[in-house]
């Protein structure tokens, strides 16, 4: 996770770090998915309709709230705000080690600017990318 060049050799921009920081995210969750939806203000509704969608997987789970936040929240679905809440939820131990997981800005990637998530594929996590078999896989579509 330390390497930016971790797909084929190629370099690791703002969008695929996103990306990957949302996997990561989504991984370290667990049981804290729920009290994380409802920090970003999810309705027991939703909450439910994610534990009927995705019933084997505390995984599955994570990585549909997350992707309905993005889809939710747009262009204004920033990492800043995820970041705050998962504070808010006591697990500002992933914040740390996303943080220390992130690997340098290059600057072609800095000249881009930060990535929103709403920038990234609305599908950033699918069952099959997060399964377990390749943590790292990412869905990256061209």
């Amino acid at each position: 996770l330390t390497d930016p060049k971790l797909l084929n050799g190629t370099t690791v921009n703002a969008m695929e770090r996103t990306k990957l920081k949302i996997t990561v995210i989504a991984e370290q969750l667990g049981l804290s998915w729920t009290e994380l939806a409802r920090e970003l203000q999810f309705s027991v509704d939703d909450i439910n309709r994610i534990r009927v969608e995705n019933p084997n997987s505390l995984l599955d789970q994570s990585s549909a709230l997350l992707n309905l936040w993005v889809s939710r929240e747009g262009k204004k679905a920033k990492m800043e705000n995820l970041h705050g809440a998962l504070k808010n939820i006591d697990r500002a131990d992933i914040v740390k080690s996303l943080e220390a997981q992130a690997p340098q800005v290059l600057p072609e990637a800095a000249e881009e600017g930060a990535c929103r998530l709403a920038d990234c594929d609305s599908a950033l996590l699918s069952p099959s990318v997060v399964n377990g078999k390749n943590r790292l896989q990412l869905a990256l579509i061209f």
